[in-house]
């Protein structure tokens, strides 16, 4: 099992210069509120998948300063990642991997990494955008070529909404239209059928975890909600494109595709998000951090590194067991203000560290 041995962090977000070591196990980070303990975890996830989780390169460099730099020992090798504002005031990045440079990580690269937040236990109430993104994200990590997909896609629905808001004559708005329409149908059918492929995984899984962390049997449903009806996708949102242009053209965006998606869950029947309780949200939340994690961990054939940012405070006492029972398998970073309400799950051992950085 791949972990971490050490981190040194210098002129990263609160820290100056500050060096930790780490066990190949549970490692719980305590200290008060605003002591840096998520800036740890930040680093970490930096240099484990290449970006934040959080904000920009440039939002991670200490206040007032031009450059950060992170030191790394990973499964007996050396990991750097430096960031450095240069004289026309752009930030260059650059990773080292045991000695050798490269300007950004690749996907065989990448150290698999999961992130649970107490912000993911608002993600089936949030707004659709939420649950989009976190389908989004983890096919990025899964999938060397999804972030240049997503991408393109992006780009290709800007410059279709910049035509529809200026407000054409109708030949000449359609004229335009037409090129983009044919490259938002392609790259949109295989953001969809990603998507799908994946809420198809986690539903095959989702009643089985969600059911032994609950301690009784229920029946969790996952649905990917489609804006374009039919099977034959891009033949079907290409009509949808067309049929809609006026009515598009009128609000000066588009109405149709995979930004406009939604991500459904349904326990027992019933609309999570309208019907699960506070505990039973907190479970169907917990129960997708379990199947990422497997997921992750079957892709890479390498055990992902499990970063828990405060969400034990927000967990009752079986929940909390059931977290850390998953926890005892990997390196595992969790970050508290209060010890006493984490140490007490963990039997097999832990690795204290305490920050009292203000």
């Amino acid at each position: 099992m791949g972990a971490y041995a050490s981190l040194t962090l210098y002129n990263f977000r609160s820290y100056g210069e500050y060096s930790v070591e780490f066990g190949a196990g549970v490692n719980i980070i305590v200290g008060p509120n605003g002591s840096g303990k998520t800036n740890m975890l930040e680093a970490l996830y930096v240099l484990s998948h290449g970006t934040s989780f959080r904000g920009t390169d440039r939002e991670m460099i200490a206040h007032a300063g031009d450059w950060f730099r992170l030191e790394a020992a990973y499964d007996g090798l050396q990991r750097t990642m430096t960031a450095q504002v240069d004289t026309q005031g752009k930030l260059d990045k650059q990773f080292t991997l045991d000695g050798v440079k490269k300007a950004r990580l690749m996907h065989a690269q990448r150290i698999p990494v999961v992130l649970f937040e107490p912000e993911h236990l608002r993600l089936l109430r949030a707004s659709p955008s939420h649950r989009r993104d976190y389908l989004d994200t983890l096919l990025a990590k899964l999938q060397p070529d999804f972030t240049w997909v997503k991408h393109q896609f992006e780009r290709v629905l800007l410059q279709r909404n910049n035509i529809l808001k200026r407000r054409l004559p109708p030949a000449q708005r359609d004229d335009q239209l037409f090129v983009w329409d044919i490259k938002f149908a392609e790259l949109a059918e295989q953001i969809v059928q990603r998507r799908q492929e994946l809420v198809q995984h986690f539903g095959a899984r989702m009643s089985e975890v969600y059911s032994t962390i609950a301690r009784r049997d229920h029946t969790v449903k996952l649905t990917y909600e489609n804006t374009v009806p039919g099977e034959d996708y891009r033949n079907n949102i290409l009509k949808l494109l067309q049929a809609n242009t006026q009515h598009d053209s009128d609000r000066g965006f588009t109405t149709v595709g995979p930004h406009r998606d939604e991500l459904v869950v349904a326990l027992d029947g019933a609309a999570a998000a309208s019907a699960a309780s506070r505990g039973e949200m907190r479970s169907l939340l917990l129960a997708l951090k379990i199947i990422e994690l497997r997921m992750l961990h079957e892709h890479f054939e390498v055990a992902p590194l499990l970063l828990l940012d405060d969400v034990f405070s927000e967990l009752d006492a079986s929940r909390r067991q059931a977290l850390a029972q998953l926890a005892q398998d990997y390196q595992t970073l969790i970050t508290t203000t209060d010890a006493d309400a984490i140490v007490e799950h963990f039997l097999e051992g832990y690795n204290v560290i305490a920050t009292e950085r203000e």
